[in-house]
């Protein structure tokens, strides 16, 4: 998968992290399905993603017709199935720890499509060799608007070239690391 048919992204979990890769993802002119199992939570995001959009028209970034294009890309779902078997790439958004992580891709393993690419918001990806999709797991994260992208020793050179193609679009900047080097930046 390249990235021109890389572009519905599902983030799941619609707490700060995945407002805020929501409202870039869909700045960027991703079609997003950000999911969360309270309804209300997703409410809450829908709200805070409107403000902040209208926060970047008040102070110049974006002009209203983009922020109103960029609110339109931003579709919900209630479960994790519904956000990702339409999705090219899933953006999961769980706590960094070892037992949510495992439990996430296996469940990722069974419902996302063939070829979809799991970025997931970690530092590390110590357990992505469990995942039966373990080369399509990458790690990324952002930093303002700086983009780290990490990848394991079982990443995919394919899952790479998707999480650069998303760096590319929805940061300034953008790093790499792999398990074992040091950062390579673009």
């Amino acid at each position: 998968m390249t990235a021109p048919n890389a572009e519905i992204i599902a983030v799941i979990g619609a707490g700060k992290v995945g407002r805020a890769l929501a409202r870039r993802a869909a700045v960027a002119g991703f079609r997003v399905v950000l999911e969360d199992l309270i309804p209300t939570s997703l409410e809450c995001a829908r709200q805070e993603i409107r403000r902040t959009l209208n926060d970047a028209v008040d102070s110049g970034l974006l002009d209203q017709a983009e922020a109103a294009e960029a609110f339109a890309r931003i579709d919900c779902a209630t479960s994790i199935e519904d956000a990702a078997r339409r999705a090219h790439i899933v953006m999961e958004t769980g706590p960094d720890e070892p037992e949510s992580k495992l439990e996430m891709f296996c469940l990722l393993d069974r419902i996302c499509l063939p070829n979809t690419v799991i970025v997931s918001n970690c530092h590390t990806l110590d357990l992505s060799d469990t995942a039966s999709k373990a080369e399509s797991i990458v790690g990324m994260y952002f930093s303002g608007d700086r983009a780290q992208i990490h990848c394991s020793t079982f990443t995919s050179e394919r899952a790479l070239a998707v999480a650069v193609c998303l760096a590319e679009r929805m940061a300034s900047s953008y790093s790499i690391t792999r398990d074992g080097d040091s950062p390579a930046k673009a």
